[in-house]
């Protein structure tokens, strides 16, 4: 089995985090979990105004948040 942890998904829209519109999910890491939130693959580099979501890894000892953009 492999090894899942929980995400913390939080959409950007209009500039901005939307926190209160996060989704958890359940994933083996980062580019899996923000697959599951957008339903589409996503870039972990890109234009700032191609942001869509910031993925937190929940637990002690986490890494920071990641950002995920657009095509």
């Amino acid at each position: 089995m492999a090894n899942v942890d929980i995400y913390e998904v939080d959409p950007w829209r209009r500039g901005r985090c939307e926190e209160e519109h996060a989704r958890f999910v359940a994933a083996g890491d980062a580019e899996e979990a923000a697959y599951k939130v957008a339903g589409e693959h996503l870039h972990s580099e890109g234009d700032r105004r191609k942001l869509r979501l910031r993925v937190r890894r929940l637990g002690n000892g986490s890494p920071p948040s990641k950002l995920f953009y657009a095509s």
